[in-house]
């Protein structure tokens, strides 16, 4: 009978273990759906966003571009924004970043950022590893990590010959980085990862640390207990021995780097502050009037009040949340403002030019899974605020892009308590 319970158990564990190996999904974000909705609402825009081509051979090159406004709304909760890098956003090490400019210049590290500012980068990365990836901008900003931008997926497939990535040292000699002194690096990590497990194993094999801890937590800090076997002058030299050992490798590769790499120069570091991008002409004082949002069916309403304080009428083009962009406007448009499972459409009513002067209550309107799926609207928070980029435009062709700070309320809340 005990027999046919162990073995009910064993056919348990496997039959579970089997569910959980096939039965839970891919996952295939980068954990920004996760993020709190002020997170990626008040703190940052990313607009004009394009990832490209989509499929590429191993060593081939993507382009990423696009701009990231950090938003004057940043939330008092956070550090205020002071440095921050732009950066590809992959799932691991499957593609090499290979050049980096923010407003037009190069940007191999860190740079300075503000409230409003606008950074404009392009990015281009190699293809390292075969497989289909999703690709995103993300800008991580130093005390609050990294805010991510559309994504797109990018398929590597392979090719004939394997992965190079040259680059020419100060010395002028041409490496190849992706594997350059990559034996060195395994066998010496292996001989300290040998040395941890050999002490781990020492303590929890055969010693009363851990197998009887019962009796072991009731020992003073500073007591070995060799009388029942706890830590035994035997165990203190074999210790040694592995410090010993440890110390030895130290110094072993420190004597080594010194002697083959005689002249070496500290990391390096280049903070800078990106050329000023403006944001447009002024063109529209925006007065935001509420917004509703139905998490039924994915809308979101919000009420504006539009002025025109330029020369020439103006039209809303576009409102951009977060990673995620509204159009007024035609298929055509929709495909050209960035990766389309983060393109939506916008409808404004009424949808007709602003003249100078005039004074406009808008209606915008948004119907699109994106606002649920990437919990762009906060419906639970203590202060429930969504922040985003208006985009206008003149009869000119000139663009301004205005900033509005809204409360937004459920519906469904508004409905029950709200007259």
């Amino acid at each position: 009978m005990r027999k046919r319970s162990l073995v009910g158990v064993v056919a348990a564990i496997a039959a579970l273990a089997i569910a959980t190996i096939f039965g839970v999904p891919k996952a295939f974000a980068h954990g920004e759906a996760g993020d709190e909705p002020f997170l990626k609402d008040l703190t940052t825009a990313f607009y004009d966003v394009h990832i490209s081509p989509t499929e590429i051979a191993v060593g081939q090159p993507v382009t990423i571009t696009g701009t990231v406004r950090i938003l004057e709304t940043w939330p008092y909760t956070l550090y205020p924004p002071e440095k921050a890098y732009i950066t590809p956003v992959v799932p691991g090490p499957v593609f090499v970043l290979r050049e980096r400019t923010v407003n037009g210049q190069q940007a191999p590290g860190s740079f300075f950022v503000e409230k409003g500012g606008v950074y404009n980068f392009k990015m281009e990365i190699l293809g390292r590893n075969p497989g289909k990836w999703h690709v995103h901008p993300g800008i991580a900003v130093q005390g609050t990590g990294t805010l991510i931008g559309p994504g797109e997926w990018v398929t590597v497939k392979p090719s004939g010959a394997p992965f190079v990535f040259p680059v020419k040292l100060l010395s002028g000699q041409t490496i190849n980085l992706n594997k350059y002194e990559g034996g060195f690096v395994w066998w010496w990590s292996f001989a300290g990862f040998l040395i941890g497990v050999a002490w781990m194993l020492y303590w929890t094999l055969n010693k009363r640390t851990v197998t009887n801890l019962a009796v072991t937590i009731q020992l003073g800090v500073n007591d070995d207990a060799p009388d029942i076997g706890l830590i035994t002058p035997r165990d203190h030299v074999w210790m040694n021995v592995l410090a010993g050992l440890t110390i030895a490798m130290l110094l072993i590769g420190w004597s080594y780097s010194a002697m083959k790499y005689p002249v070496r120069l500290p990391q390096q570091t280049d903070w800078f502050a990106p050329q000023f991008v403006s944001s447009g002409e002024k063109m529209a004082e925006v007065s935001p009037q509420g917004a509703t949002y139905d998490d039924g069916t994915d809308t979101l309403v919000m009420k504006v009040n539009v002025k025109n304080i330029g020369p020439s009428p103006i039209t809303v083009k576009q409102y951009i949340m977060a990673m995620a962009t509204f159009v007024n406007g035609k298929p055509d448009d929709l495909a050209k403002a960035g990766p389309h499972d983060y393109v939506g459409q916008l409808e404004v009513d009424p949808d007709s030019p602003i003249a100078p002067g005039d004074a406009k209550d808008l209606t915008l309107r948004i119907s699109n899974p994106v606002l649920s799926d990437e919990r762009l609207i906060p419906l639970h928070d203590p202060q429930q605020f969504i922040a985003g980029l208006l985009r206008f435009e003149n009869g000119l062709g000139k663009q301004e892009m205005v900033v509005i700070r809204s409360g937004v309320i459920p519906t469904q809340f508004k409905s029950q308590y709200l007259p």
